[in-house]
């Protein structure tokens, strides 16, 4: 095998869905303070999908 061959599912690591969405969260956070507040939003919306529930409404 090649050292430069791209990861297939048998080499493939298994991400639970509480880390992922920790990246998430942590990415939005990231681009919310790089002032891509819409990407912020979007990045918090699939890190709530991750887990089936919907992001909370602004008051």
């Amino acid at each position: 095998m090649n050292q430069f061959s791209p990861p297939t599912l048998a080499t493939a690591r298994q991400v639970s869905p509480l880390v992922l969405s920790d990246r998430l969260i942590t990415l939005a956070q990231a681009a919310d303070r790089a002032g891509f507040t819409g990407t912020a939003e979007q990045l918090v919306t699939l890190a709530c999908a991750v887990f089936d529930e919907a992001p909370q409404q602004k008051h």
